[in-house]
């Protein structure tokens, strides 16, 4: 078989290495619009192909369609919308919906709950939750109580939301300082700690109380 001129590709996702003035780009399959426009198998097959090559241009985050959607959303718009501030009464229908997708389309979510002492007043929430607006991203979902916070973490494994806790609890920590601890807990679903869906809302439920 004779060798490609374009060079080996580096993955079976298609994507080649192209040099062009030193600097390396990647070079995607040809499609048809008409199909990646009107054929769902195809529209998923380049969003993959997007993903993929998100990954290898910034490889240090794992990414997920959502966010090549925000970043493209911020180049034409100039920004990105703010991340859904929510009252708490909203939680159980949401997380109900986010379940209903990860059984679908098996992709995990998160559920992060985020409590404050009892010594916590209005100020200390709302330094909280401007914290987690900051980091979180347009997908995510704030859900506030009277000192808790509940957040939805859509497209986001264990390890994603595990290192998520680390760094926004460094953070508070900062901002609140020590003598307002808080409290995190992060669960994912699917995952083998639930038995089904029943078992995530009786866990968000008690650990909001």
């Amino acid at each position: 078989m004779p060798e490609d001129p374009r060079g080996p590709t580096t993955s079976t996702t298609g994507l080649r290495p192209l040099q062009s003035d030193s600097q390396q780009m990647l070079a995607l399959p040809l499609m048809s619009y008409t199909a990646i426009t009107s054929d769902r198998e195809m529209a998923g097959a380049f969003v993959r192909l997007l993903v993929a090559a998100a990954g290898k241009m910034v490889p240090n985050r794992q990414w997920s369609a959502t966010d090549v959607r925000d970043v493209i959303a911020f180049a034409l718009e100039g920004g990105v919308d703010p991340v859904p501030l929510l009252e708490g009464r909203y939680l159980r229908k949401r997380l109900k919906e986010q379940i209903a997708r990860a059984e679908r389309y098996q992709e995990p979510f998160s559920l992060m709950v985020v409590s404050l002492p009892d010594s916590a007043d209005q100020s200390h929430t709302q330094a909280l939750v401007d914290l987690l607006l900051e980091r979180l991203r347009r997908s995510d979902m704030v859900f506030v109580y009277r000192r808790r916070v509940a957040i939805i973490l859509p497209h986001t494994p264990e390890k994603a939301a595990e290192g998520l806790v680390a760094r926004i609890g460094a953070l508070a920590g900062a901002t609140l300082g020590v003598e307002m601890p808080i409290e995190f807990i992060a669960r994912t679903y699917p995952h083998q700690s639930f038995r089904g869906p029943s078992e995530v809302l009786d866990w968000a439920e008690d650990a909001l109380r």
